[in-house]
């Protein structure tokens, strides 16, 4: 049964977006921009994540998911010792995309800043539900997303199946297996 969580705003790093704006030194023109730009977003994001945890069986070179067979050393590796995970994707929702874009054209910095707080937030999430996870297993690993090391990017067409990403949360994956809201991740996470 796929699962919907809905979390509300995750406590902002500042420092964090300012590190991935290659701000080294925080000075007063960055922090001035992220905190107008943070203001701006706030009530444009949403955080969702939906999820199912399934039974997983780890042979060698790959993990065999009741849909699905991967091959993938990697993620092997990653989940052995583990009977179960947790797939998920998270999303912080379609209005910083349009920020992005409508500030491309008019003021650059703000797109950049845009995409920067969005790259964090999607972070923020993730670090939020992985943190609900070790509250109710065990053990949990890392996660590990299509695209790391050798678990292929297409697996993302399985997660989007399996999860029905498109109508649970309205994340969408196109034909160059980009989603849609961009600031969004889809993961797997060992649990016992």
């Amino acid at each position: 049964m796929i699962l919907i969580k809905k979390y509300p705003e995750p406590a902002v790093d500042k420092i964090e977006i300012l590190r991935y704006m290659g701000c080294a030194k925080p000075n007063s023109e960055a922090l001035n921009l992220l905190d107008i730009c943070l203001e701006k977003c706030r009530s444009d994001l949403s955080y969702t994540v939906c999820y199912d945890e399934f039974p997983v069986s780890v042979q060698g070179g790959g993990v065999t998911f009741p849909f699905a067979d991967v091959p993938s050393a990697s993620l092997a590796k990653h989940l052995d010792g583990y009977e179960k995970a947790v797939i998920f994707a998270g999303t912080v929702g379609i209005g910083l995309d349009r920020l992005i874009l409508k500030y491309g054209r008019i003021a650059p910095s703000y797109a950049l800043a845009f995409q920067v707080i969005g790259a964090e937030r999607i972070e923020a999430l993730c670090d939020a539900f992985c943190n609900d996870l070790k509250a109710e297993k065990s053990q949990i690993s890392p996660r590990f997303s299509p695209g790391y090391s050798d678990l292929p990017l297409e697996f993302q067409k399985e997660i989007f199946k399996v999860l029905d990403c498109n109508r649970k949360i309205g994340l969408s994956l196109n034909s160059a297996l980009l989603m849609s809201p961009s600031k969004s991740v889809t993961a797997i996470i060992g649990v016992k």
